[in-house]
């Protein structure tokens, strides 16, 4: 499962980048379900190698939805496309989580593993 932060702190250059790096981990053969989520899990599809024209959300920003929607979901892994202006996750996630934070991103709030983009 790959989730993106659709909140309103994301730009369009983020989202470019975000959907650059899910296109090289679908490509390799991987089955990508897409969660875009800004305070609330937005829309989900299976992603098919093509950038949607827009993302749904562009609120505020809670972890917590796009993990509980993991978790109902038994995922195998979470990889969360973010730029972490949040508050700490309260919801535990039952799988892997990777976040991957814009360049200027915070991870202070991120538990676990995270890795920043660069442009």
């Amino acid at each position: 499962t790959v989730a993106i932060d659709t909140s309103g702190s994301i730009a369009n250059e983020d989202l470019e980048i975000f959907f650059a790096e899910i296109y090289a981990i679908w490509r390799r053969g991987t089955t990508v379900q897409i969660v875009e989520a800004d305070a609330a899990v937005a829309r989900t599809y299976l992603y098919k190698g093509v950038t949607p024209k827009a993302v749904a959300g562009r609120g505020g920003t809670d972890f917590n939805a796009a993990i509980r929607w993991s978790n109902e979901h038994r995922a195998d892994g979470l990889v969360y496309f973010t730029d972490g202006h949040a508050s700490r996750p309260r919801v535990e996630s039952r799988c892997p989580v990777l976040w991957v934070v814009t360049e200027d991103g915070s991870t202070d709030v991120l538990p676990g593993r995270t890795v920043k983009l660069s442009q």
